[in-house]
């Protein structure tokens, strides 16, 4: 796998752009490093432009504007100076400045896969095309979150009772002028945040566009991080790229939406054969898949097993999520932080799921519990006996 890099990557961490060329003659892939926050948000996501029988995007970013306000002014979190000092369109010019690197324009785009229904993944595409008429896939179980103009606001608005039941500070800036300013950028007068899926994907194999498979990109379902996930593997000989989404990170742990799904897709993952490279949309490139996958089981049994120790006496997810040590970042029990709190809480659902923990108070709409006083290897063995059982699952998650 030859790599050049086009572009180093700028003081802000992004801005990079740098080329793989794959064994296959007839296969290139262009990563081209995006802004996004980090500390509090993923770190710069990376878009891929993959170039073979035919020319595919995956993953649009997020507009700068968008960044802004998603990560520090939604949070009343304080935003750096040079973030602030940022133009509203950064992230499209380095997008075009890498299609450009590249020798492409969008015009070339045959297809953009978005792989998943996050907003640092696809909120960018309707600048991103400007006119451009790409075939648009995405999984269908995150289609709801993609096409819906106001998908997001669902989402954080169906969540709301659950984060405030975890005990954690309220979500809103208290500044009314900050939160105008959010709904004027979400435009939901518009379907400025919605995206068009043209090409829904439901099963596992070649990518399709327009009645042609593509041989040569293969999408592959991988849930936990959200229900429609997928990864895109490239190549058909024994050096295969993965390109993976937020499902494996590196440096950083991906935040599971259930993590016995997750569980379920590490399993999968640990079982593929003839990767050499696997490309993440944040962070840094992972060269050897199986043990980043193990590092990943032993991290969430090590999370789980610090979980299960901290109710021995009544916690709520906050106090989890806040307690010193449990992330390897300070979280201010203070501050609104939903990644944190739904960190702890899928952990503490799953103990949950196989009777490691149990509800036993619920005060002033915080819910909290208490785990079951055994040793925590054999609540383990039961969570074993569930990530492996794949046609069993709980019939409800709480």
């Amino acid at each position: 796998m030859q790599e050049t890099i086009l572009k180093p990557q700028s003081a802000i961490g992004s801005g990079r752009v740098r080329r793989f060329d794959a064994p296959e003659k007839n296969l290139r892939v262009t990563q081209i490093t995006t802004f996004c926050p980090d500390v509090i948000g993923p770190g710069p996501t990376h878009l891929y432009l993959i170039e073979g029988s035919a020319i595919v995007l995956l993953d649009a970013g997020i507009p700068t504007h968008l960044a802004q306000a998603f990560f520090y002014q939604w949070r009343n979190q304080p935003m750096p100076a040079e973030v602030q000092a940022l133009l509203p369109d950064h992230t499209l010019q380095e997008f075009f400045q890498g299609l450009e690197l590249a020798g492409r324009s969008v015009s070339d785009i045959d297809l953009v896969v978005i792989s998943h229904g996050h907003p640092d993944h696809f909120l960018m595409l309707q600048s991103i095309l400007n006119g451009a008429k790409p075939a648009i896939a995405a999984h269908i179980l995150d289609t709801p979150e993609i096409c819906n103009p106001w998908g997001l606001l669902s989402m954080w608005l169906s969540r709301t009772e659950q984060l405030q039941a975890t005990g954690m500070p309220s979500a809103w800036s208290p500044r009314p002028a900050v939160r105008d300013e959010l709904f004027r950028n979400l435009n939901l007068e518009s379907m400025g945040v919605a995206v068009r899926v043209d090409t829904p994907i439901f099963d596992n194999g070649p990518v399709r566009l327009r009645g042609a498979t593509l041989s040569e990109v293969e999408a592959i379902h991988l849930p936990g991080h959200t229900p429609g996930s997928i990864g895109l593997i490239l190549g058909q000989g024994d050096d295969r790229i993965l390109l993976c989404g937020d499902v494996l990170l590196n440096p950083i742990t991906p935040h599971p939406d259930n993590l016995l799904v997750y569980l379920r897709t590490l399993r999968v993952l640990g079982q593929l054969d003839r990767i050499g490279l696997v490309l993440p949309a944040h962070g840094e490139e992972i060269r050897d898949l199986k043990a980043r996958v193990q590092f990943l089981q032993e991290h969430h049994r090590q999370r789980l097993n610090l979980t299960y120790e901290a109710c021995g006496s009544p916690c709520s997810v906050w106090e989890i999520a806040s307690r010193d040590g449990y992330f390897d970042t300070y979280v201010n029990p203070a501050k609104f932080n939903p990644l944190a709190a739904l960190e702890a809480l899928v952990h503490m659902e799953l103990l949950n799921m196989v009777d490691g923990l149990r509800r036993c108070d619920i005060r002033n709409d915080v819910h909290y519990f208490k785990n079951s006083g055994e040793p925590f290897d054999r609540v383990y063995e039961r969570i074993v006996d569930l990530v492996e059982g794949r046609n069993s699952g709980a019939m409800m998650r709480y």
